[in-house]
């Protein structure tokens, strides 16, 4: 009985090390190591830009498409991705806002919410992507094509 209990155990143990370590994509706030991870990865990079707690189609971006798990299963494989957050309520670090400025003066100097832009590890610019209402299936469609450019 003991034998049997203490296998259930490692079993256990094991898969939740397995499904930890191989659910999730690799989202950042850091920029540095967002691109560092991309260049070892060979990944390309989604820099989203956003007003989380004042941009309704940025919240909606968010919701249905960046937090899915349709799309986080399809960023695992294929992007790293950093967040770009510019909340009116919400204080960030002086270092998070100066990084997230400089973003911004670089790759979305328009100031437009939400702004998607597809990077290489050297930070050049693949494309831009337009938000407008799709479902997750739908913008890994539209994204495939960009990622072995």
């Amino acid at each position: 009985m003991m034998i049997r209990v203490l296998l259930i155990f490692i079993f256990a143990v094991i898969l939740n090390g397995i499904v930890i370590t191989n659910s999730t994509a690799q989202v950042f706030e850091n920029s540095e190591e967002a691109f560092s991870t991309a260049s070892s990865t060979k990944k390309k990079v989604l820099l989203v830009f956003s007003g989380s707690d004042w941009c309704v189609p940025c919240v909606q971006l968010d919701e249905t498409i960046i937090s899915s798990t349709t799309f986080l299963n399809f960023a695992k494989d294929n992007l790293i991705i950093i967040k770009a957050d510019f909340p009116q309520r919400k204080k960030l670090s002086k270092e998070k806002q100066a990084q997230n400025e400089a973003l911004a003066d670089k790759y979305n100097p328009t100031g437009e919410f939400p702004e998607m832009v597809l990077l290489r590890a050297d930070q050049s610019v693949v494309t831009k992507l337009v938000y407008s209402n799709q479902s997750p299936d739908q913008f890994i469609h539209e994204i495939t094509p960009y990622l072995s450019k």
